[in-house]
């Protein structure tokens, strides 16, 4: 009685260890997982530096709308000839200028850096989409190494099956040795493939940790949560072409440089007109180094306007338009190749979708196909070679159902990132 008490605890204590172990591992869901990517990813953050140096020019710029203020010293020595002395006039003070009116030159120049920082930003997020797709692609992969690997133990204990039926009618004398011979090497050939994908899903869960910028380390520390396909729906192709022409930020970046361009041709125009500067200085003068005797106030208006630059301002126009009709071609080229892309990855989806119902159906063909040729062995109406012939095809069609399945996940979600939109994120 002692005993059968001891290892009913021993069982306890061990299950109840087994959970804990289970229960400690972090499992993310794939939400989670893009989250944490574009929390961590290094490429995130190199994107947003770019955008940085977008602001800064902007500030650039937006300095030219105030009052520049210096502290100047200036030395004059003249010479009045005729046996005269030479005259030396130190003079030091501030000195105020501040541009009132460029003919709107600066206010397009700053025009333009916004649109430029506009467009930055859906670069950012061209880089969230990237970022955010590889992490479902590697996210996918490790699922489907996954199922491979499930797939080839469940051909392990088929083999084995196949292998003891062999055995016990070779020793009942209704086959040949040779019968067992067959089994064997598919069990082989079966634990090889077992072995083959035994951590081919460590090395692509160790992939997405790397994106989100996680230690591998802690690669049997984390569990992932799958996704269903049963929940995978899609709409027509007009909705998606329509839907990328408005949302896919490469699109919304080309109209917003073509947009600053625009407003850097009109500030090249504004050159050609005349400015507006106030000015004001006070200054302290005297023939001494440090002058502190004379002073002097200076005040008033400066109106400049440009009458000839050596071809200077028109040769900088031209070459701004024709800066803006590249961009607009930019932007139409940009256009084209984004509906290419979503009509093909519309097509990819519905291929992988036919693939992945092919691979369904092929599946139960051949395990009905299977149990009947296993049935005719067992009572010598068919050879080891007709099952082990459809133990093969029974194989490659298990696998085909692994690659399929997660193949057509993973082209649902580039459908959407295709459209400017990952179905996890709300951007």
């Amino acid at each position: 009685m002692k005993k059968i008490i001891g290892l009913f605890l021993f069982f306890f204590f061990w299950l109840l260890s087994s959970q804990n172990s289970v229960f400690a591992k972090e499992v993310l869901s794939l939400k989670e997982l893009i989250l944490l990517g574009l929390k961590n990813n290094p490429q995130i953050q190199v994107a947003i530096k770019n955008k940085e140096s977008s602001v800064f020019y902007k500030d650039y710029v937006r300095s030219g709308f105030f009052p520049f203020l210096y502290l100047k010293y200036e030395f004059d020595r003249k010479d009045p000839g005729k046996g005269l002395p030479n005259q030396e006039v130190h003079s030091f003070g501030p000195y105020l200028n501040w541009n009132i009116f460029s003919s709107f030159s600066t206010w397009y120049s700053y025009q333009e850096a916004l649109k430029l920082i506009s467009a930055q930003d859906f670069m950012v997020k061209k880089t969230i989409l990237d970022v955010s797709l590889n992490i479902i692609q590697a996210y996918l992969e490790y699922f489907k190494q996954k199922a491979l690997y499930e797939a080839a133990l469940v051909d392990l204990e088929d083999a084995k099956t196949l292998l003891r039926l062999a055995k016990k009618k070779y020793e009942v004398g209704l086959s040949p040795y040779a019968d067992v011979l067959d089994a064997e090497a598919k069990v082989k050939q079966a634990e090889f493939n077992v072995t083959n994908y035994k951590y081919t899903a460590d090395i692509a869960k160790a992939k997405v940790l790397t994106l989100i910028n996680y230690d591998v380390l802690k690669v049997e520390e984390i569990e992932f949560l799958p996704l269903d396909e049963k929940n995978i729906e899609i709409k027509d192709l007009n909705f998606y072409l329509k839907t990328a022409l408005e949302k896919r930020p490469e699109v919304k970046a080309k109209e917003n440089e073509v947009l600053a361009q625009e407003d850097r041709v009109k500030s090249i125009k504004g050159k050609f007109g005349p400015t507006v500067d106030l000015f004001s200085s006070y200054y302290q003068v005297d023939d001494k180094f440090f002058p502190d005797k004379q002073n002097e106030f200076t005040a008033g208006f400066r109106i400049t306007l440009p009458i000839f630059t050596g071809f200077q301002r028109i040769a900088e126009l031209n070459k701004e338009k024709t800066g803006l009709e590249q961009k607009k071609l930019e932007k139409l080229n940009t256009e084209l190749q984004i509906k290419q892309e979503v009509f093909t990855s519309y097509k990819n989806y519905q291929t992988a979708k036919e693939n992945f119902e092919s691979a369904l159906a092929w599946l139960k063909s051949m395990e009905e196909d299977y149990r009947i040729v296993q049935k005719k062995y067992e009572t010598g109406l068919a050879s080891i070679v007709d099952v082990t012939t459809l133990l093969a095809r029974l194989s490659e069609a298990r696998s085909k159902v692994a690659v399929s399945k997660y193949n057509l996940i993973y082209s649902f979600y580039e459908l959407y990132r295709m459209t400017g939109v990952i179905p996890e994120l709300d951007l």
